[in-house]
């Protein structure tokens, strides 16, 4: 049975809407907050939809130590660990944030392998570390891979208030690579020891975040597109 040229044209723009990731701006941000003008004043920090769906990738690079290997530094006779490699880290897929069940869900690929990851924010340790479970399928495998284990995530769970209670500063309207327009940046010290910057819209929707570890030479930026806001089941 022949498809008729009505219903492919309609399956083919249908098609063209999933795979578009530059969805339109929300709203405008006003003038007085754009840097430069004679009229700029700071805003206040804005609370933040933080319960939904989103398309995403992630770029994480980072130095791993190898902590068997101790040296004794030839100047100050202190302790260091010996740089064992410069890792570079991508993943996409999709991402589910549940503030109101204490979950993120990531389903992502990276590396030749597809992984279900559910980060349990009920069930944390004093050091923040997040009870990560994960179920892998690697290239080859028959059978999934299911690991748990104490992590530190590397996404966050924000409450609708964050960015106001971490007295988080404006730093400018921005562009990210797969949104139109502009979106504002918020730098905070999430957890009161990590910089980090969240990128949210017009409409209040997080867009994005990037963040840092000087201590652990490690970089993380993270975008968001296709986003549904609302409830999600994990």
């Amino acid at each position: 049975m022949k498809l008729q040229i009505p219903i492919v044209s309609c399956l083919l723009a249908s098609l063209g809407d999933a795979l578009e990731t530059r969805p339109k701006a929300c709203g405008h941000f006003p003038t007085s907050i754009q840097e430069f003008t004679s009229g700029f004043q700071q805003p206040k920090p804005p609370m933040v939809k933080t319960e939904f769906q989103t398309s995403f990738i992630q770029h994480k690079w980072y130095f791993e130590y190898q902590q068997s290997q101790r040296q004794k530094c030839p100047v100050t006779d202190a302790a260091y660990h010996v740089r064992n490699a410069n890792l570079s880290h991508v993943s996409s897929g999709y991402l589910y944030f549940s503030p109101s069940q204490k979950m993120v869900r990531a389903d992502e690929a990276y590396e030749g392998a597809l992984a279900t990851s559910i980060f349990d924010y009920g069930n944390t340790t004093q050091q923040g570390l997040v009870m990560n479970t994960v179920t892998s399928y690697s290239v080859g495998s028959p059978k999934p891979s299911v690991w748990s284990g104490y992590v530190l995530s590397n996404y966050p769970l924000f409450a609708e208030d964050f960015l106001i209670k971490g007295d988080a500063v404006f730093g400018g309207l921005v562009t990210r690579n797969l949104l139109q327009g502009h979106v504002a940046s918020w730098n905070i010290m999430f957890m009161g020891s990590i910089p980090v910057t969240a990128f949210v819209d017009a409409c209040g929707v997080l867009v994005g975040y990037d963040y840092f570890s000087p201590g652990l030479r490690t970089r993380v930026t993270t975008d968001f597109f296709n986003t549904a806001v609302g409830p999600v089941k994990i």
